[in-house]
């Protein structure tokens, strides 16, 4: 035997040990605790030895394997669109009367969303309609009649607003989702004004429609960023050791880090100074859109001396230097609030909350007023420019999110049994393992010996699919259980070809060891070719696809990557083995 051999013996060894220990979370969360904490990740760790992986590498089933809650909100843009509408009619009136261009009064027409400007004086109405037109570029001129200017908003402004409606109550939504604590949640876009909401392991329907129905809440809290409170409590009463908190000065300040939400806040709880409050920032993950990797802290004054319902718009940007920023601007009210809590804080840092998360943490440089004020987002850590202006965007949508929500209202709400989970994994389950049966029986009988190598490789095959899914955590549907036989039966089929070729190198004279070799050669770019033409295929799928058409994919690319490894690397160890380690004459296909 060739040392390379060894190198490929060993490597197999070792996948498949590696996938036996990813597979323990799977294990334990779905045979060795109460399906009421089947999603509870502090629950699973408890009921696994120590030196089994994290809870979160395992695979969860879908709605359709594990009942939960299945909802539709409907957005109503409809509603924001009026009301945005009215409150630009008083921003406008407020700016004509700033720059005392003259005296106007406002109707808003809501149900055609225009606005109709009079003025006092018609000899002041040309100034006012060049000037309103100028700054407020998100409207447009209707009609002109005398001291009466008609507006409507810019039809491409409203689609846009339109789409963000829908993406800030998506943002609102995911946020709160994970604040309850709910495993692969599927948040997405359903048509034009719609969310679909599936959330798996729940079984109130009113307590979701709860969650996820009412108001963003969007506050403007102060940061005490010159205590040392962090670091003394970390030092003085050190944290559970699988808690994996941290002490971190990332923003230059003492902070605690950690993957787990509520072991941060339970750490800290009564521990934290009178009139502050510990508040998270959300960590997002980099591969994952929606999902916190982990949290931060932050030690606020507890009163919030301004709320969203002051704020009356956000957009992000690009300075002049090409820096990512964020525009904000507040109402006359909240100008007032704003500037008096600037003049205040200077040198200090001000955190904006929504739904109790800390969106970003500013530093006050100087005393803003006017009612407007810039979010320099920085270009720290070396990350790409489309990664610090996509975070900007999603601060934007979040300050919005909080201060311009649209209603939200329940399309459809319906909770699916978990009953009928069950008998869709057993049924499942029953039909993969017949199918898995069937193949092994025939590969047995028609290829004999290296039909039963083939086998081995096929056990194999199954086992990675499932490790895979749980090292991504990938979400099971029965659309994947599909995609799972699918795999096995192309596993095969690769097993099918290399065996055919042997036959062939043996019927032309060829030895044992000469067939077996060619043989594999052979038949490798075949294989090759047609499972990168289906993981091509399967990545199509999974990028414009949706629901059980990802997972699906998701379950069939994994299957073909395994099969990739178990029939050109793991079947060819064995009869490598069997025909050079121990001289085999024959070959038995």
């Amino acid at each position: 035997m060739d040392r390379g051999w060894y190198w490929r013996l060993g490597l197999v060894i070792g996948v498949t040990l590696v996938t036996v220990w990813l597979l323990m979370p799977s294990y334990y969360s779905l045979f060795k605790v109460d399906r009421s904490e089947r999603n509870n990740l502090a629950a699973i760790e408890k009921a696994m030895p120590g030196w089994a992986p994290p809870a979160k590498y395992r695979i969860n089933l879908g709605l359709d394997l594990q009942g939960g809650i299945h909802m539709v909100m409907r957005v109503d843009t409809k509603t924001a669109l009026e009301k945005r509408t009215e409150r630009r009619g008083d921003q406008i009136v407020r700016y004509i009367n700033d720059k005392q261009l003259g005296q106007v009064t406002v109707n808003t027409d809501v149900e055609r969303l225009q606005l109709t400007l009079t003025a006092q004086d018609p000899a002041t109405m040309d100034a006012i309609e060049k000037e309103v037109l100028a700054t407020f570029t998100d409207f447009t001129r209707v009609s002109r009649d005398g001291a009466n200017l008609v507006l409507a908003p810019d039809e491409g402004q409203v689609n846009r607003f339109r789409d963000e409606s829908v993406d800030q109550a998506m943002l609102v939504i995911r946020r709160r989702i994970d604040k309850w604590g709910v495993a692969e949640v599927d948040v997405r876009k359903l048509g034009t004004d719609a969310i679909q909401i599936s959330l798996p392991g729940r079984n109130d329907p009113e307590q979701a429609k709860e969650l996820v129905g009412t108001t963003a809440q969007l506050e403007f809290h102060m940061v005490d960023d010159t205590t040392d409170f962090f670091r003394e409590h970390y030092q003085k009463t050190p944290p559970p050791e699988d808690s994996n908190i941290t002490l971190t000065t990332a923003d230059g300040f003492p902070q605690l880090q950690g993957p787990n939400r509520d072991a941060l806040l339970a750490y800290v709880k009564d521990a934290t100074p009178q009139g502050r409050l510990v508040l998270l920032e959300c960590i997002a993950s980099a591969t994952r859109k929606g999902v916190c990797d982990s949290y931060r802290t932050y030690l606020v004054e507890k009163e919030a001396p301004l709320t969203g319902e002051s704020l009356t718009g956000a957009d992000a940007s690009l300075s002049q230097i090409n820096e990512p920023e964020v525009n904000i601007s507040f109402d006359a009210a909240g100008a007032r609030q704003f500037e008096e809590l600037t003049d205040k804080g200077v040198g200090r840092r001000m955190a904006i909350v929504l739904d109790d998360y800390v969106q970003s943490a500013p530093r006050i440089n100087e005393r803003i007023g006017g009612g407007r004020a810039r979010i320099t987002m920085g270009r720290a850590g070396g990350r790409p420019l489309e990664q610090w202006l996509a975070d900007a965007q999603t601060l934007a949508l979040a300050l919005k999110a909080g201060a311009l929500p649209a209603p939200v209202t329940t399309g459809e709400i319906r909770q699916v049994g978990a009953s009928l989970g069950d008998e869709l994994i057993r049924k499942g389950s029953l039909a993969a393992a017949v199918g898995l049966l069937c193949v092994i029986v025939f590969m047995g009988l028609y290829y004999r010996a290296s039909g039963l190598i083939a086998d081995v490789a096929l056990l194999l095959n199954g086992l990675l699919i499932l490790g895979g899914m749980a090292l991504f955590n990938a979400t099971l549907t029965l659309p994947g259980l599909a995609a799972f036989v699918l795999t096995l039966g192309i596993a095969v089929d690769a097993n099918v070809l290399i065996n055919e070729r042997i036959r062939e190198e043996l019927s032309h004279g060829k030895t044992a060891r000469a067939a077996v070799d060619q043989g594999y050669d052979r038949a490798f770019w075949t294989i090759f070719d047609a499972h990168v033409t289906a993981i091509v295929a399967g990545l199509i799928l999974f990028f414009t696809g949706t629901g059980p058409v990802r997972g699906f994919a998701t379950t069939m690319i994994i299957g073909l990557l395994a099969s990739l490894f178990t029939s050109i690397l793991v079947t060819r160890v064995i009869m490598t083995y069997f025909v050079h380690g121990r001289n085999a004459q024959t070959v038995s296909v």
